[in-house]
């Protein structure tokens, strides 16, 4: 879909294990994975305050095309998941925040990509029903190579074998930085910004990857709702 841009290298000293500059196979397929999510969703998300017909084709697309890879995605999910928390040294928390930084700029690759489409169109709900269709008749699906194939399905039997391991590790992490952490907090930390929140009183009020909720604390707002999807954020109204 897109490249893997240069600051994702320095996930591979934690999904391999090793000090190098490219990706192990299991770390392309992890962000191929997540990338193909994120494109996925925020096609739908834009595509959907176009117009009804544009919604109503997003909403479909992302039915069918989840169907058929929501496997995946949540194989490679788990994948970065547990590696960053398992093979991180005595700083527990470095995993965490290396998860949020790599959500963010995978979700912000994602929303510039797509609206810089969108703001070239003469016709944005043609291109709307036009990308969608494509989704929905399963173009964009998840394939890569038979290597990013091969570690994909690697990827699905490691999550149900090591589920527990990785929730006991989590909670490890967790107690060690006295918080509980969310992967998609600088996504909120940026949203807050942009609305000129404070970015310091920014809490994760439930926290279950993909779906997370948040207090953001707001001038005009003592308290107002962030609601995550798979690292897309947005205020509640």
């Amino acid at each position: 879909m897109f490249r893997v841009f240069s600051s994702l290298v320095a996930a591979s000293v934690v999904l391999t294990g090793c000090a190098t500059n490219s990706l192990s196979p299991k770390g392309d397929a992890v962000f191929y994975a997540l990338q193909a999510d994120a494109m996925m969703n925020t096609w739908r998300y834009e595509c959907a305050a176009v117009s009804a017909r544009a919604n109503y084709a997003a909403d479909a697309a992302r039915a069918d095309w989840w169907q058929r890879n929501k496997a995946t995605v949540e194989a490679a999910d788990f994948g970065l998941a547990y590696n960053l928390v398992t093979v991180t040294d005595t700083r527990l928390d470095t995993g965490a925040r290396l998860a949020m930084s790599l959500t963010q700029e995978v979700q912000e690759r994602a929303e510039q990509t797509v609206n810089k489409k969108l703001d070239d169109a003469s016709d944005k709900e043609a291109l709307c029903l036009e990308v969608l269709g494509q989704y929905q008749a399963g173009k964009w699906d998840i394939k890569g190579s038979d290597e990013i194939q091969g570690a994909l399905w690697s990827l699905k039997a490691s999550a149900e074998r090591n589920e527990e391991r990785y929730r006991q590790r989590k909670g490890m992490v967790d107690a060690a930085a006295g918080k509980q952490y969310g992967r998609s907090l600088y996504v909120v930390e940026k949203l807050s910004d942009q609305e000129s929140c404070d970015r310091e009183e920014v809490s994760l009020i439930k926290g279950e990857w993909p779906y997370e909720i948040y207090n953001v604390a707001c001038e005009d707002k003592p308290l107002s709702i962030v609601r995550c999807e798979w690292g897309r954020c947005t205020f509640v109204e």
